[in-house]
Parts: structure tokens; C-alpha cells; sequence
């Protein structure tokens, strides 16, 4: 008679920290028996929880206060897992500061195109533009080092002013082309507020005169509008009071 022989199914990992850098447990059913095997996360996945996740440990503790070591510890996750889709907490950052002005200019591209006439157009386009409007500052109220701000700035120059002069410029060409706006050299209006633009958000980010943004940038639309011929309308002069009682508030 043969011996008996008891059967034990049991997955055997001498190395279980590799597995936790790109994988996920999942029940699956053999049988009468439901295991736990290893999943591989999707690489996107992945990456997205780790942004994710520094963003909220950075919004809660600001962002000198977060290191490559909080992140793993949140995700159970190796230093393999991180580094191979970030080469350093700086590159986080950067991917942070990336998705925010992703948002930045979808929501003031979709604003201004729902917008019924291209006046209401180029009011949202600084209402949703603007942290102190409709907009939101995002990962930036989380800097509390000059380096992380001079590194927010650096990524600005990079992937904000091109995307936007050209939503500013379809705007405004659209006004035009409806006769909504006086004809003016298009690129001397939109390079010119550009240039208006970039010093207020250096201001801003860097924390520097910040006395005199709200004012700059007050004299700064009104240039606009009064070159376009639309200051006087009433929805312009309806924005411009509420921002200027806003600032006052404060």
C-alpha cells in the first residue's frame, strides 16, 4: 500500500522586497484552493500612486520636509520601485509641478472655448488663469524652500508660455476675426502681456515685492482691454470691480 501523502499548495518568494516594487497581491482560484499570487502593477500605475502620495505628504508636512524614504515607507515599497521611475525627489517635483500646469491650461483653454463671445472668453481666461480666482496655486503653497521655487519657476518658463500665448492668441484672434475686438498687431498684444505676465508670476513664486502684483497686474489688464476697446463694456467693468474689491479684503 503506498503511504499517504499530504499536499500542500504554498508559493515560495526568497525575496519578497523585490516583489513589492511592481506587483500586487490577487486572489485566484485553483480548485478548492484560493491563493494569493503576484501581480505585476502597471508601470503608469505605479508612477501615479508615487505622485500621488508625495503630493499629499508635501501639501501636509511642505515639501523640505519629504524624502524618498516617506514615500516608501507609505507604499510598502523598495527604493528599486522609486528609482526606477524617479532619479530623485527633484524629479518628482518636477512631475508635479508638470501636472498642475497641465491643469492650469486645460481649464483655461476648456473655460474660454464654452464661453458664448470671445469677451467672456478672455475673462475666463484670467479668471481661471488667476490662484486667486477660480484657478488653483496646486503643489506650488508647498514650497517652503527657495530652491523648490526657483525650481517651480524654472519648469514655468518651460512648459507654460508657449501653450498659453497660444490659447491668449485664439482668443483674441477670435474677437478680432468677429470684429468683438478693434484689429491690433495680434503678436505685439500677446507678447506683451506674456512679458507682464512672467515678471508677476516670478513675483509670486519667489515671494518677492508681492506688495505690488495685485496692482501691476490691475494696470495690466486694463492696457489690454482698453487696446482691445472692450474696458468700457459692462461684464469687463463687472470683472474688474470684483478684483479690485477682492484685493481690498485682504
Amino acid at each position: 500500500m503506498a503511504p499517504r501523502m499530504d499536499w500542500q499548495i504554498q508559493a515560495s518568494w526568497p525575496f519578497p522586497s523585490l516583489l513589492r516594487k511592481k506587483t500586487v497581491d490577487k486572489p485566484t482560484s485553483v480548485g478548492n484552493f484560493i491563493l494569493m499570487t503576484r501581480e505585476r502593477m502597471d508601470p503608469q500605475e505605479r508612477r501615479g500612486q508615487i505622485l500621488n502620495t508625495a503630493r499629499r505628504l508635501m501639501m501636509e508636512s511642505g515639501s523640505e520636509g519629504v524624502r524618498v524614504e516617506d514615500i516608501l515607507a507609505e507604499l510598502s515599497l523598495s527604493k528599486g520601485g522609486f528609482y526606477h521611475h524617479f532619479k530623485s525627489m527633484n524629479d518628482v517635483l518636477g512631475a508635479l509641478v508638470a501636472q498642475d500646469l497641465a491643469a492650469l491650461l486645460d481649464a483655461m483653454e476648456r473655460r474660454s472655448g464654452e464661453s458664448q463671445s470671445a469677451t467672456k472668453a478672455l475673462l475666463a481666461l484670467f479668471e481661471y488663469g488667476s490662484d486667486d480666482r477660480q484657478g488653483s496655486s496646486g503643489i506650488l503653497e508647498s514650497l517652503n524652500s527657495r530652491n523648490h521655487r526657483l525650481a517651480y519657476l524654472e519648469i514655468l518658463e518651460e512648459q507654460l508660455y508657449k501653450p498659453f500665448r497660444e490659447v491668449l492668441g485664439a482668443v483674441v484672434r477670435r474677437g478680432m476675426d468677429s470684429g468683438e475686438f478693434t484689429s491690433r498687431p495680434l503678436a505685439g498684444i500677446v507678447l506683451i502681456f506674456e512679458a507682464i505676465n512672467r515678471q508677476l508670476n516670478r513675483q509670486a513664486i519667489l515671494q518677492e515685492d508681492v506688495s505690488e502684483i495685485a496692482e501691476t497686474r490691475q494696470i495690466a489688464l486694463q492696457m489690454l482691454f482698453r487696446e482691445l476697446e472692450i474696458l468700457e463694456r459692462s461684464e469687463v467693468q463687472r470683472f474688474m470691480a470684483s478684483w479690485t474689491r477682492k484685493r481690498k479684503k485682504k
